[in-house]
């Protein structure tokens, strides 16, 4: 649905191993980069996030397409001293492992090596980094094969709804653009000098956050980081994420005449995660459509009869725009019904709380936990996240204990305080029948959803 989630799964693996006792602390390299330790005893394996801060999908007169394909292409497109593709060999050799990600607000880069093979895992990337080639062959091999991609997903009737949810909440604005990658020939119009300047203002000295995890003592960890780092410029500018989304209610039907099923969703704000209660929100969301025992699930299935399913999750725009949305495949004669059915429930569900037992509900995420409890590459991912929200990194440690600390009332206040009335979702249906949803703001292009009102 949207490139930038903080999935929900990935946050619940998101762990400290308890046994061996890791700690946290905040530290400053001999160069003067601050950074969050993670040392944890008894690990072979070091992994090193880094958040580069960037407004790049928020501005005007820059191509949307360049983060993306940028990303893919620094480590692929070679750099001083290495040709292009060699990077990735030689780490498959050394059993490391480097990726960087686009995101709205962030590139996040990760880096995974055994510490054995730190030196020269730090030495490819640095140069990568540092000093991209960005060769023409592979940028455009993976300009082209990430368009194609795109296209694909554009086919399917659901990526095309979500794409008229992005035209009525954000408009014309630059952040649709970069979520929906959907500009004519914004691919075929980047050339690699758009990845070339992404680059040049995107990594630099001035990262939101660094934290490496592993057995490593702060003065090694200090001088991995100074490596990592070395000959990269100071900060280019400064960062500006303004956009203001409505999420006024609607009720928007797509009319595609040859879709094969009918989709339907709902959408609503919800508070972003820095002023915290993702506990609640992890629990809300898995009794609310988690799995075949949810509450949605079950209202689908049961009062109508049907054999699809309903679901409900947590996405997001950017980090401050975060989604709740309740979606799910529909028989098209059934549309208005299973607006109606997944409507009522939701409300009966805000009206009673979670349903059944909650030591119940909180089990088999205590278990995925403890299950992943003593992952470096997990650990080192949730202390980053605490980083970028403004939270204690150490928050990332006691995950367990606060799930364990929520209760029905503080479940019951967080429901009442942040989450919306039936009435208040934005509903996205996509058919095949113009008349299966009555009232609806019926368009035939996603973009017609900016006129919706």
């Amino acid at each position: 649905m949207i490139r930038f989630i903080i999935a929900l799964f990935a946050v619940l693996a998101l762990s400290a191993c308890k046994e061996d006792g890791p700690t946290v602390s905040n530290e400053a390299s001999p160069g003067g980069l601050e950074y969050t330790l993670v040392h944890m005893s008894g690990h072979q394996d070091v992994t090193i996030r880094v958040a580069w801060p960037t407004d790049w999908t928020y501005r005007e007169g820059v191509n949307e397409t360049a983060p993306i394909v940028g990303t893919q292409l620094i480590l692929a497109g070679g750099a001083e001293g290495y040709p292009a593709g060699v990077a990735g060999e030689r780490f498959a050799d050394l059993n490391s492992e480097g990726h960087l990600v686009s995101t709205t607000d962030h590139a996040m880069g990760v880096l995974i090596f055994e510490k054995i093979h730190m030196d020269e895992t730090i030495e490819i990337a640095n140069a990568h980094i540092r000093a991209p080639v960005f060769d023409e062959v592979w940028f455009n091999r993976i300009r082209d094969g990430i368009s194609r991609n795109m296209a694909e997903a554009r086919s399917h009737p659901a990526h095309r709804g979500y794409d008229a949810v992005r035209w009525a909440v954000l408009g014309n604005h630059p952040l649709r653009r970069s979520l929906s990658l959907d500009e004519p020939r914004a691919f075929e119009n980047l050339v690699r000098d758009d990845v070339v300047h992404w680059h040049a203002e995107t990594i630099t000295r001035s990262p939101d956050s660094i934290v490496i995890a592993g057995e490593v003592s702060a003065e090694q960890a200090g001088a991995a980081i100074d490596a990592l780092f070395e000959d990269l410029p100071g900060k280019s500018r400064e960062i500006n994420r303004h956009v203001v989304p409505d999420f006024a209610p609607r009720r928007i039907l797509l009319h595609i005449p040859d879709s094969e099923t009918a989709n339907l969703a709902f959408i609503a704000p919800l508070p972003p995660t820095r002023l915290g209660h993702e506990e609640e929100d992890i629990l809300v969301v898995s009794a609310l459509g988690g799995d075949e025992e949810s509450v949605l699930f079950e209202a689908v299935r049961t009062g109508l009869r049907a054999s699809y399913s309903f679901s409900a999750g947590i996405d997001s725009f950017s980090r401050e725009h975060r989604l709740l949305f309740m979606a799910g495949a529909v028989e098209t004669s059934k549309l208005t019904a299973a607006e109606k059915t997944v409507s009522e429930a939701y409300t009966a569900f805000l009206e009673e709380g979670l349903p059944g037992d909650l030591d119940a509900l909180k089990a088999p995420i205590l278990s995925i936990i403890e299950e992943n409890q003593s992952f470096v590459d997990t650990l080192s991912a949730a202390v980053i996240q605490s980083n970028l929200d403004g939270h204690d990194p150490r928050e990332a440690l006691e995950l367990d204990e606060r799930m364990g600390s929520v209760t029905s009332e503080t479940v019951r206040e967080r429901l009442d305080a942040s989450y919306p009335s039936a009435d208040d979702f934005i509903v996205i249906a996509v058919s095949s029948d113009a008349d299966a949803l009555p009232g609806a703001c019926v368009i035939s292009h996603p973009i017609d959803a900016a006129d919706c009102l």
